[in-house]
């Protein structure tokens, strides 16, 4: 027996995998129909069984499906499309990981479903001012080269890596491992 939380959780997961399929082939300028009935029939096998790996090779083709049916974004509604996309993605892989947490019969409690969906609108609002810098990014190219803002920007990747690292050195009681020795 499936609990009733489960079976919440991968209606959403139908529901959302199904929109975005069809908005890939019906609102997105090369969209096909080819497309939407695989992922629609893919659905539902990862509805019937969300811990497997079909799972991840669903979240996979949706995305590539999503890029061959689109272009590069340039208008702001063409980046709404986008950000929706990537939410409904991000709503897919949660609901499908939360149905793994607990058994099926088990039902989740609401303190779980608060965290995962504190969590979720927190990937959710970082990922915002990223996507607020592409779409703006794109209205008015500067003028430079490409390679030194990506080299700038994993620059800065590299430096915060290096931050955190300082700031969390490892511990001195962590068993030393072969390798280190």
């Amino acid at each position: 027996m499936i609990a009733p939380s489960h079976r919440a959780l991968r209606a959403l997961i139908a529901v959302s995998s199904t929109g975005l399929a069809l908005a890939a082939a019906f609102v997105t300028p090369f969209g096909n129909v080819v497309g939407a009935v695989v992922l629609v029939g893919l659905t539902a096998f990862v509805v019937l069984d969300p811990g497997s790996r079909l799972t991840a090779l669903l979240i996979a083709l949706h995305s590539v499906n999503w890029l061959a049916s689109t272009s590069v974004p340039t208008r702001s509604g063409e980046w709404m499309l986008t950000i929706v996309a990537a939410t409904v993605l991000l709503v897919i892989h949660l609901a499908a990981a939360l149905t793994t947490a607990l058994p099926p019969s088990a039902p989740l409690p609401r303190p779980t479903l608060l965290r995962w969906g504190r969590r979720g609108l927190a990937v959710v609002g970082l990922s915002t001012p990223v996507w607020a810098v592409l779409v703006i990014q794109s209205s008015s190219t500067p003028a430079g080269d490409s390679l030194a803002t990506y080299a700038a920007v994993v620059s800065l990747a590299v430096l915060a890596l290096a931050f955190w690292r300082v700031q969390h050195p490892r511990s001195p009681r962590s068993p030393v491992t072969r390798a280190e020795r």
